[in-house]
């Protein structure tokens, strides 16, 4: 048995706020935990919440300190970035199985203090920001978001003018980086861990598609997902918390939230998402915090606040908050209408 394999190792596939979660619980138990997530960061999409239904707490509050920090800090959970499950085998009696991990390179150790210095000097080709659902920009060399675990930068290997590890072409982040963190010669690792059990919680994908472009999402740059709406009224988003209408930064005088996009319907998925209700209802009670004096949620079927506290949400946005529920479904979206 190869050395650090041990009989009560518990793998778990995603870092977000369930495999977050299920890695504390069963370290405080006793067990041993890997914890794989695919990107440059642990926090998943709770991470980039501005709050959370239906108390709007703060989220980053809630996973970024607690949470995140207790995982990474924690002795029995091993934390694999940029890291994804190339293969599993076993499952014979006693529940063992083998794993093989493909760790990539970020290129920057650990020893990174995370002064900002490299980013400043690294030359203006961006990308589309992950953590703002892709309305913002980021560079080659980037700390995901400030509260970031590990709270190291990396290094996009297809947008840095490097081309690590081959061709050394710009060097200007390792020119400024004093504790010297960078290094262009990482190679990619496979690491194997035999685990007791494994947990699947790689969290979910957004609505995108046909179901989007009805309603003219991508054809004009205010027709935004729910997501994007949360990064543009969040403090650390692009916009530095201002709604803002992505054409031309101004403020909008109308919002519109449609409800049910892409659920409850046999052209897409038959079901109820079971959250949207709140979730339009907590973005409408931020449009109205940020100024927007006229909110409007299109619902379906019904307002559905089947959870605790949820209700309250509902009087809130409605009868203080002076947000309209209207029952009603726009055919199509056209940009004249965006305008």
């Amino acid at each position: 048995m190869q050395e650090g394999f041990t009989s009560n190792r518990v793998l778990i596939i995603g870092g977000g706020i369930a495999g977050i979660e299920a890695a504390l619980a069963l370290a405080n138990m006793g067990y041993k935990v890997t914890l794989i997530e695919k990107s440059a960061t642990i926090g998943g999409k709770m991470a980039m919440l501005d709050k959370t239904f239906p108390t709007l707490d703060c989220s980053i509050c809630i996973e970024g300190g607690p949470l995140m920090s207790d995982t990474s800090n924690n002795k029995n959970i091993e934390v694999l970035t940029m890291a994804e499950l190339l293969e599993l085998r076993g499952g014979e009696p006693g529940g063992r199985y083998r794993a093989r991990i493909l760790v990539k390179p970020r290129y920057v150790t650990d020893e990174c203090t995370k002064c900002g210095l490299c980013e400043n000097v690294c030359p203006p080709m961006t990308t589309p920001s992950e953590y703002n659902a892709g309305i913002g920009l980021r560079k080659a060399i980037y700390l995901p978001f400030p509260q970031a675990e590990p709270g190291i930068y990396a290094i996009d290997p297809d947008l840095c003018l490097n081309k690590p590890p081959e061709n050394i072409a710009c060097n200007r982040c390792v020119s400024v980086c004093e504790p010297r963190t960078i290094l262009f010669t990482m190679m990619p690792r496979i690491i194997e861990r035999e685990v007791a059990a494994v947990i699947v919680a790689t969290g979910y994908e957004l609505e995108d598609g046909e179901v989007l472009a009805k309603y003219g999402y991508g054809k004009h740059p205010d027709i935004l997902i729910a997501m994007e709406f949360e990064r543009l009224v969040n403090a650390t988003g692009p916009s530095l918390g201002e709604v803002i209408r992505l054409s031309n930064h101004e403020r909008p005088r109308k919002v519109l939230f449609i409800s049910c996009i892409g659920s409850r319907t046999n052209k897409a998925n038959p079901y109820c998402s079971k959250v949207c209700c709140e979730y339009l209802l907590k973005q409408a009670i931020y449009a109205k915090n940020h100024g927007i004096d006229d909110v409007t949620i299109l619902y379906m079927n019904d307002v559905r606040t089947y959870g605790k506290g949820f209700e309250n949400l509902y009087q809130r946005a409605v009868e203080r908050g002076g947000v309209r529920i209207v029952h009603g479904r726009p055919m199509v979206i056209t940009p004249l209408m965006a305008q």
